[in-house]
């Protein structure tokens, strides 16, 4: 099988009892009970891991022979300017705790509470997944037939597929329908948003391209957002409703996330519930957010304890227990695995743990939910800011290490000092993998290289031991090497060349 996987994958790649740190920082108010106030969630034994884990922020990389250096979560998003975070906690298949974590020098007057909305970002694709799956339990709905059987307002482009090899969505859900590949931007709330059907069609006044059957179905894998629209649009088509009504029959009302809705734009008297979304440099995106038409792939705002609802229910239904899912359906996805991979999930696989995960960004959004389902154990979080994916990152290697669990593990690696003439010379700007433009900068005053990606979000490397002149990214992990063949002008970044432009 060909591998394309998006970008999004790659780069998003990639809590507190007391005041903490030195930034202003607010959570909100709840009361320590199995009861929910405002929304939250606080069994009454978990304030001392919960404490661990607020504390606790490492980073990906352990360097060895050196103290590790923990940091709160207060102070971690005051270094990452980021405002707001949602976030909840999965133990043993139960909401074991949740907060809505807010920095006061960037959040400003907004009060939020663990019932306010975020968006959920590409978290909407397995939602809107697990509710095709649920009409397909029930008859409604075949996910391996000819998707254009269903289509009335759009005809899908002759490309790729066949009348034996269709497009379907099944293979639109699992990211192999050979629909060109990429995600969506959204639109400013000042602007009319486009149709689904002017979308498909890439038609004026839409900021994607018109989707096609560039691969033939079921052989690539490539993360696909216009072909998330195309199953939206079908399914508007057999039910005769909006995709926003389609989803809280299907999956919103059966798993009790009551604070979720897919509707596109959102009523003006539920935007006051918004976590608006900031930019890199912690400024409010124009407008609060971006609207997204493409709901199924982008579209559903949120909160951690409603994704962690949806996340208990796969558990339960995988384990046997009372769930909207079947344990027949969940067992038959894990089946499914492709290249790491099961309906955009990535799969965390040991002797004894099974465990799956999905990231998220929209424009001001870095959102993930991860399960094990062997264990039940796992988290949601969902920032607004587009540096969410550095806290993300650390959270759960933080959340592995208080709670035990068997993925996002540490790696360790050996600091090695480079000089500064070797370092400079580095600077410039690259195209990686013969597609995406990527800048290395020096950064004078902390003495080391930045590699920067087109979003503008940066990451600082460190010099270490390596058969090339190899760096790490110490949050993430991600590994840059020069290569010494080519007397440095290119880096090798997950498996492929970067070469000086």
């Amino acid at each position: 099988m060909k591998m394309n996987i998006d970008m999004k994958w790659l780069f998003l790649p990639t809590v507190l009892l007391t005041v903490l740190g030195s930034c202003s920082y607010r959570a909100a108010d709840t009361e320590h009970t199995a009861t929910m106030a405002k929304g939250c969630v606080n069994q009454e034994h978990a304030a001392e891991l919960k404490a661990r884990l607020e504390n606790g922020m490492r980073g990906k990389v352990k360097f060895i022979g050196e103290p590790e250096q923990l940091n709160s979560i207060a102070d971690k998003m005051s270094e990452y300017t980021i405002s707001a975070m949602s976030l909840a906690v999965i133990r043993e298949g139960q909401i074991e705790w949740s907060e809505t974590y807010e920095n006061a020098e960037v959040a400003g007057s907004q009060r939020l509470d663990c019932t306010s909305l975020f968006q959920a970002a590409s978290l909407s694709k397995p939602v809107t997944f697990m509710a095709a799956l649920r009409m397909h339990a029930a008859g409604e709905i075949d996910l391996d037939k000819n998707i254009g059987d269903y289509l009335k307002s759009f005809q899908l482009p002759q490309g790729k597929q066949t009348v034996e090899n269709p497009v379907t969505f099944r293979n639109i859900f699992s990211h192999t329908s050979g629909i060109n590949a990429g995600g969506y931007q959204g639109y400013n709330r000042s602007l009319d948003m486009p149709s689904d059907p002017d979308i498909l069609m890439g038609n004026d006044g839409v900021n994607s391209p018109a989707i096609e059957v560039v691969w033939e179905p079921n052989e690539t894998l490539a993360y696909s957002g216009g072909g998330y629209t195309l199953a939206e649009q079908a399914l508007q088509d057999i039910y005769g409703a909006s995709f926003s009504e389609i989803m809280e029959k299907w999956i919103l009302k059966p798993a009790n996330m009551v604070n979720s809705a897919f509707t596109q734009p959102l009523p003006a008297s539920d935007s006051n519930r918004v976590a608006k979304g900031h930019t890199h440099s912690g400024e409010v995106l124009e407008g609060g957010w971006r609207n997204h038409p493409e709901q199924a792939a982008a579209g559903l705002w949120s909160n951690a304890v409603d994704l962690a609802r949806f996340m208990t229910a796969i558990y339960n239904a995988y384990q046997g227990k009372p769930s909207i899912f079947s344990q027949s359906d969940v067992e038959s996805l894990i089946k499914d695995e492709r290249d790491g991979h099961i309906y955009g999930f990535i799969v965390n696989q040991t002797e004894d743990d099974l465990a799956i995960t999905h990231y998220g960004g929209n424009a001001g959004y870095r959102t993930a939910m991860t399960i094990s389902l062997t264990t039940g154990n796992g988290l949601v979080y969902l920032i607004n800011s587009d540096n969410g994916g550095n806290l993300g990152n650390e959270l759960l290697l933080s959340a592995a290490q208080v709670y035990g669990w068997e993925h996002f593990q540490q790696t360790q690696a050996h600091r090695k000092e480079r000089d500064t003439q070797t370092l400079q010379a580095l600077a410039g700007a690259y195209k990686w993998n013969d597609q995406i433009d990527l800048n290395i900068r020096y950064d004078e005053k902390e003495k080391l290289v930045v590699l920067i990606f087109p979003s503008g979000e940066e990451y600082k490397l460190v010099p270490v031991v390596g058969d090339e002149l190899a760096f790490v990214h110490p949050n993430t992990g991600i590994e840059v090497a020069f290569l010494q063949e080519d007397n440095f002008k290119s880096f090798s970044l997950y498996g492929q060349k970067a070469l000086r432009q």
